[in-house]
């Protein structure tokens, strides 16, 4: 939960006003709770969405709290009588806290827009359905900003982790999710997006329509565009993606309770592994990594599963630390 604060100080934080005792006051909210740090820079998503036509600036909250970190250093050696740093280059806006929504206002827009966020905890799911009629499922670990209605020049919303769209089709008012590296641009479609931060891939896969991949740092710019039962895999440290067939049936399989691989190499099944279980792998012999998969996770405890790739490959073998959580591969 967000701890406490004097909406106030927020909004003089955000304009840049602050005095040096409140500036102190709201650094040591920001070094209370991680979540706070979470709160600030997933105002920049917000912000993204309501100057989405003149800014396209990706969403790192990793990155963004250390680069406001070092300037907090700066600004603390210096004793500057305005501790306040440069956070309008984040987001010029107003904040009140409304328990896991907020209200936003672009000062510089004279349309107020009020946005909700949603967040799923470890084993958790939600189902939501938008002003416009889209369903979206969320899947754990997961979060969705969107506006309680949206605007006459598009459907937009953010988002972090996974989750599987049921957009409803309107031609003159296309559906947009920022996850942070692109924007998924749609008119109306059945799609899945796992784009969660720790994750060195951003996978986008279809079921039903048609849907364009656009850079968030090139405007307009079309990575890529996707046809029913193909899904897009994006690194981001590198920029690099590629296309690859999968079945149509499979996709959004998670909200059934079960996620089928076929096809997907051991550092692919790793990730979802991780992502499932909740504990950390390494692959320690690059000779096994490429070993190539087709397997069905329910809910079978983690020890079964890896126990099968062993069956399959004899060649893999594994170790578990219950303790530290950890699972090493080799």
């Amino acid at each position: 939960m967000i701890s406490d604060i004097n909406n106030i100080l927020l909004i003089k934080y955000l304009r840049n006003e602050l005095n040096e005792t409140e500036g102190k006051q709201v650094l040591g909210w920001l070094q209370e709770k991680e979540e706070n740090k979470d709160f600030l820079f997933g105002l920049k998503e917000v912000y993204t969405l309501s100057r989405w036509k003149d800014l396209q600036a990706k969403s790192d909250t990793a990155h963004g709290w250390e680069e406001l970190q070092s300037e907090i250093k700066e600004v603390a050696k210096s004793k500057h009588p305005k501790l306040i740093l440069s956070i309008a280059r984040y987001a010029a806006v107003a904040v009140i806290v409304f328990g896991l929504g907020f209200f936003l206002r672009d000062f510089s827009y004279k349309d107020k827009l009020t946005y909700n966020m949603v967040k799923t905890a470890s084993g958790e799911h939600s189902t939501l359905i938008l002003s416009d009629g889209t369903k979206v499922k969320l899947n754990e670990n997961s979060r969705l900003i969107y506006p309680t209605s949206f605007d006459k020049d598009g459907r937009r919303v953010s988002l972090k982790g996974e989750a599987y769209f049921e957009a409803a089709h309107n031609k003159k008012r296309p559906f947009f999710v920022n996850v942070g590296t692109y924007t998924v641009k749609v008119l109306g479609t059945k799609f899945n997006i796992d784009a969660y931060p720790d994750q060195l891939y951003v996978y986008t896969s279809l079921k039903e329509g048609k849907v364009q991949i656009v850079d968030n740092t090139e405007e307009s710019k079309v990575i890529s565009e996707l046809k029913p039962g193909t899904q897009l895999s994006y690194n981001k440290q590198s920029g690099e993606f590629f296309v690859k067939t999968v079945d149509t049936n499979e996709i959004g399989d998670w909200t059934n309770g079960q996620v089928v691989l076929k096809r997907e190499t051991l550092e692919e099944v790793v990730t979802r592994l991780e992502k499932k279980y909740r504990y950390t792998f390494d692959i320690q012999n690059n000779s096994i990594s490429k070993l190539t998969y087709n397997i069905t996770i329910d809910n079978e405890p983690l020890e079964e599963i890896l126990s099968n790739i062993h069956f399959i490959t004899p060649q893999v073998h594994y170790s578990i630390n219950e303790d530290k959580k950890t699972v090493t591969l080799k």
